[in-house]
């Protein structure tokens, strides 16, 4: 099946009477797989794939938008064939794109700064027999240069890499490291890295980005700030708001070490056995992340606070698509997809790439 409809192509086989081995050369050449779809029909099927469901693909988008008739299987073991190539390719120390040298965008004190940011987040499994089974977390990294207030210089849009999938920390790092390099972060002054309190994620970003100044989250802290507050004045929320503003007041302009030490000046002892376990519970996260926590000198220098980007990216990459209203997926498929729509959301020379455009 090609993009102008069904054709019919004669192709040499050649077998090795000796070992036994076969080819055939004119599929390599045109790119054609055992699914009978030309390259191109494979790129369309698959966007349509990573962009809505597999039957919503194969029943309504190909039809109306390019004429192909195609089944929500065709579409499904499409886009995990693919996806299971990106999944091979960046295991293999390639990248999902191009080398290209971004313009990073400058900071206030007009240096060059590069973005990182890395977290999970859950994708609903299905067991056997269609049983429900505990959801798989998708590992989610990227690579991004954020418009700067302090530089006029103008910026490309979409300078974004995205990686995702069933991955253990320290492969994604590697990946996000070969992407990175990619794209030219050895050529920045200044390397950020962001991440939430996340296990292990602080110390993954640190391996592979040494020279990374590691932001915790400003939002992820402001919710640990809520959970105390809601403990501490459980009706009294009038209290409850205004220490809380007063807290988060602290936080952005003065600092991590200043809240904290407003939080070991509390006198627990008033309150309840459940609100002193979760002030407990609030010293031990602060004590561990507060040398993430220096938002006046970050604001000072022009950065994010925010892992904004990387909160949208586990939305945009992996829950938009596979977080549907009753979606279940088994694990090599929604790796798969993971790992596929990751490249598409990205900037678009990796899709490019990824396909070569090498036939209708």
């Amino acid at each position: 099946m090609s993009l102008f409809g069904s054709i019919v192509l004669w192709l040499s086989y050649y077998r090795c009477s000796k070992c036994g081995a076969s080819q055939k050369p004119w599929d390599a050449a045109l790119g054609l797989t055992s699914r009978a779809l030309t390259p191109a029909v494979a790129e369309v099927v698959s966007q349509a794939g990573v962009l809505s469901s597999f039957a919503d693909a194969s029943e309504r988008v190909l039809p109306k938008m390019s004429g192909l008739r195609v089944s929500e299987s065709t579409v499904q073991r499409t886009c995990e064939d693919k996806g299971q190539s990106v999944k091979q390719q960046l295991a293999e120390g390639k990248t999902c794109g191009p080398q290209q040298s971004w313009p990073w965008q400058r900071d206030a004190q007009g240096r060059t700064c590069a973005y990182v940011g890395l977290d999970h987040t859950g994708v609903p499994q299905q067991g056997p027999e269609g049983a429900r089974a505990d959801h798989r977390m998708a590992a989610v990294a990227l690579i991004y240069n954020p418009r700067s207030a302090h530089d006029d210089r103008p910026r490309p849009p979409h300078q974004v890499r995205f990686l995702s999938g069933f991955c253990e920390l320290d492969e994604i790092g590697r990946q996000l490291r070969h992407e990175a390099e990619a794209v030219g972060i050895m050529n920045a002054e200044v390397q950020l890295a962001f991440s939430d309190g996340g296990s292990g994620l602080e110390r993954t970003l640190k391996t592979f980005f040494p020279r990374a100044t590691c932001i915790l989250d400003f939002w992820h802290v402001h919710e640990h700030l809520v959970e105390l507050a809601k403990a501490l004045w459980p009706v009294d929320e009038e209290s409850r708001q205004g220490w809380l503003n007063e807290q988060c007041h602290r936080l952005k302009h003065q600092g991590g070490a200043t809240v904290l030490r407003e939080l070991e000046g509390i006198d627990v002892l008033q309150y309840n056995a459940a609100a002193q376990e979760v002030h407990r519970k609030q010293l031990v996260y602060f004590r561990n992340h507060v040398h993430r926590m220096d938002y006046p000198a970050y604001l000072a220098n022009g950065w994010q606070i925010g892992s904004g980007p990387v909160e949208s990216a586990c939305k945009t990459v992996v829950g938009n698509r596979l977080k549907g209203g009753g979606m279940r997926w088994g694990e090599p498929g929604s790796d798969a997809v993971c790992h596929l729509r990751a490249v598409y959301l990205s900037d678009p020379t990796c899709w490019a790439a990824l396909w070569n455009h090498q036939a209708a």
